[in-house]
């Protein structure tokens, strides 16, 4: 096995103690090499020396018929008796001393959680990096703070700013249910001067080790890996056509629409009703044991509207995402009052942690919150003073970050798309960006209005499958139906907040019936 030509993708991490009774350690780890796993990190804490070796040997067996390379767990003196290579800690020997024992031809790899143990890894000439931990796990006892897919992004743009050749793997509660997501979202996007950079493989312990058939789980994750993620709708592609309106409202109307509403109890009411506006239908479900159900249907969208976080709240929440990311449906998340609380930062932060949403909304305060940048915030209606121009840099940071289409609402709506295409070698890409002028003052003097866009932006979103869905442009048709019903409701009211309200729900069913949209911006950065 050369040191620069091996394969990270599918990194399995040995742990004797989880191999089901009815498998021994050598089966598991055989079943596992032969359904695809590409490299093996053999750990053992709690064995004798000796014991350790005998093993390492048994294991070589299998890596080298397999042309595979095997890894040792901190020991140097292991990986050295039986000819292997190294994996190290950042309490462990430095990478230098391991290269100096070890020889020019060894793989070495190194643990890294932070921007500065990246910086290291590539000064002292380590061969990957293990970055995590992702997720929260059981498998291994640890202070590491969960980082997520958008944490990667931070260690990842240390490769990228060096643009070292140093492979990296994620690892920490990685399974196939959200490989495909931590690979995706964690990848960083060319730019001009500096080329695409994404994780070379995934580290995973339980989800094979454990299971009973760990040839079918590794078959799975070998799989989930190579696919395309099943949440992503097409790629994303610049718009060189005169935009027009009626596709996406034909859409909707030959539809037959639910919008999931998790939202709070001030704007339920007014949500539904903004629903029923435009043809479709609003369900108001805090029933977790449903989720599943509900989002089994076709034709389904979440709006998820976290007005009222705590913890319970927030992992009702994250059922939700879970139940819909399942079977691919689109997700609207309104992050409300984002900033106006730590509660309120800290939920935004497990949401974006724990699952893909498709569309993040929100007014200026909420955008900047989500992105997480600083601003004093006081409730939901709150806006902030930074320039439009620093406005769409803000919501393309916190789109490129999330993968989502990001809609911070205003006078003037921007819209942009996060979402890279799905080919982790990346050409250049350009960012899209809408903007979409018109409404009325009224709207945000109004309770709900800015809620029950989400709910608009889910009824656009929902009718058509990922594979054919152009959630950046429908989010863009959802913003121009609402501004444009917004301004025909402020030429028939009396001035008055309740009467607004009225003529408001009234012109947005006109609207949909007339095709009667303002029209939006495009632009590319």
């Amino acid at each position: 096995m050369e040191r620069h030509d091996f394969d990270l993708s599918i990194y399995l991490v040995t742990n004797a103690e989880m191999v089901p009774e009815s498998n021994t350690f050598i089966e598991q780890v055989k079943a596992a090499i032969d359904n695809g796993v590409t490299c093996v990190q053999l750990r053992e804490k709690n064995v004798s020396t000796r014991a350790f070796i005998e093993r390492a040997l048994e294991v070589k067996k299998l890596t080298d018929a397999a042309r595979i390379p095997l890894i040792i767990n901190d020991r140097v003196d292991v990986a050295l008796a039986v000819d292997a290579h190294l994996h190290i800690g950042q309490d462990d020997m430095t990478v230098p001393m391991a290269r100096k024992l070890l020889g020019p031809n060894k793989i070495i790899g190194v643990s890294t959680g932070y921007v500065d143990e990246v910086e290291k890894a590539i000064d002292d000439g380590a061969d990957y990096i293990g970055i995590g931990i992702i997720f929260d796990t059981n498998t291994k006892k640890t202070s590491k703070i969960a980082m997520g897919p958008v944490g990667c992004q931070e260690l990842l743009k240390v490769i990228q700013r060096r643009d070292s050749k140093m492979k990296t793997c994620v690892i920490g509660g990685i399974k196939p249910d959200n490989v495909q997501r931590v690979r995706y979202m964690s990848s960083i996007p060319a730019t001009k001067d500096q080329r695409g950079v994404s994780i070379d493989g995934a580290a995973v312990v339980s989800c094979i080790m454990a299971e009973k058939d760990a040839g079918a789980a590794t078959r799975l994750l070998v799989k989930k890996w190579k696919s395309k993620p099943d949440f992503i709708d097409e790629e994303n592609r610049p718009h060189d056509e005169k935009f027009r309106m009626e596709p996406y409202l034909t859409a909707l109307k030959d539809s037959q629409i639910m919008v999931h509403h998790i939202t709070n109890d001030v704007v339920k009411n007014f949500s539904a009703n903004v629903t029923l506006a435009i043809g479709a239908s609003p369900l108001m479900s805090e029933c977790q044991d449903e989720f599943l159900e509900l989002a089994a249907n076709d034709g389904t969208a979440l709006l998820l509207n976290t007005g009222t976080p705590n913890d319970e709240q927030t992992e009702m929440y994250v059922a939700g995402l879970n139940a819909y990311n399942k079977y691919k449906r689109p997700i609207v998340y309104d992050p409300v009052a984002a900033g106006a609380s730590s509660i309120r930062r800290q939920s935004v932060k497990k949401i974006l942690l724990e699952g893909y949403v498709s569309v993040i909304k929100g007014n200026a305060g909420e955008i900047y919150a989500a992105a997480g940048r600083s601003n004093k915030m006081r409730g939901v209606d709150s806006g902030i003073g930074e320039s439009y121009t620093e406005q769409i840099e803000v919501a393309k940071e916190l789109a490129a970050r999330t993968k989502a289409v990001v809609v911070l609402t205003g006078k003037v709506d921007i819209i942009v798309d996060g979402r890279s295409p799905y080919d982790y070698t990346y050409g250049t890409h350009q960012m899209r960006v809408a903007t979409v002028a018109g409404g009325h003052k009224m709207m945000s003097q109004i309770t709900g209005t800015g809620c029950s866009l989400g709910s608009t932006i889910a009824s656009f979103i929902a009718p058509a499958p990922a594979t054919h869905r152009d959630t950046f442009l429908q989010t863009v048709a959802a913003c121009c139906l609402y501004k444009k019903a917004g301004e025909r409701a402020a030429a028939l009211f009396d001035g008055k907040p309740g009467s607004f309200q009225t003529h408001f729900l009234d012109e947005l069913s006109c609207c949909l019936r007339e095709s009667d949209s303002c029209t939006p911006n495009f632009m590319y950065e």
